[in-house]
């Protein structure tokens, strides 16, 4: 991304669309959004995020890459509402997430 205050912007869009995105989904489960962060490597920003699950000891945590090093593909609403829609897809899913 072209500066750090540009970068914080897009994170904390992100941040928000993620947490307002998932806190009935997971609230309907009995799931919580223990954590969401976010690491910089040569590919780029990733986002993790940390969920406690009902009845189960060890989090479950999604990460995926959500800002390539070239730049943002897309706006921060908008990959904040996919990062979150793909996590609820995979809680529904019949295998359960993995």
């Amino acid at each position: 991304m072209d500066s750090s205050e540009g970068t914080a912007r897009y994170l904390e869009e992100f941040r928000s669309e993620v947490v307002d995105g998932l806190r009935q989904e997971l609230d309907a489960r009995g799931a919580c959004l223990r954590d969401l962060v976010f690491a910089e490597s040569k590919e780029g920003v990733w986002a993790t995020a940390v969920v406690g699950l009902p009845g189960e000891e060890a989090p479950w945590v999604r990460r995926r890459l959500i800002v390539p090093a070239s730049g943002p593909d897309k706006d921060a609403w908008l990959a904040g509402a996919v990062f979150a829609s793909a996590m609820v897809e995979e809680l529904d899913a019949p295998s359960g997430p993995a």
